[in-house]
């Protein structure tokens, strides 16, 4: 399953990056997410180790995650590697617009087992969750 959204925000690309790739935010823009523990502090780096948890259904979950690809002021990709849902891969990428930057954010996953069979479900709920946090990005970042 893949799910992409993006969303402009009026601010410039290199403001926009610096706050979209610092896990440490993740809590204050992405509804779902309680705490971010990393690995190491620091400017961020392909290489990153981190864990994200979050609350949903009424249970916290923990997932790892590494950041394996990292283009400062253009894009960065983190991996699960274990939790709940180990296969998916989180694609954050911005581009210069006309007064601001777009971002634009992917999810990949993959399924298994009797998760398949909720897919559909998952698909549209993560799809609409997706586009809040965006909007709660820009937000954050706008000020307003």
């Amino acid at each position: 399953m893949r799910l992409e959204a993006s969303v402009e925000i009026r601010r410039p690309v290199a403001e926009v990056f610096e706050y979209l790739s610092d896990v440490g935010h993740y809590p204050r823009w992405m509804a779902h997410v309680v705490e971010v523990r990393t690995a190491a502090p620091g400017a961020p780096r392909e290489g990153d180790r981190f864990v994200v948890t979050i609350r949903s259904l009424g249970r916290r979950f923990e997932t790892p995650y590494v950041r394996t690809s990292y283009e400062a002021g253009r894009r960065c990709t983190d991996r699960a590697t274990g939790g709940p849902v180990p296969d998916q891969r989180w694609h954050s990428a911005v581009e210069e617009v006309p007064g601001g930057t777009r971002v634009t954010r992917a999810v990949e996953v993959a399924s298994r087992g009797w998760l398949r069979l909720l897919q559909p479900l998952q698909k549209r709920a993560a799809g609409r969750q997706l586009g809040e946090d965006l909007r709660t990005l820009k937000r954050v970042i706008e000020g307003s």
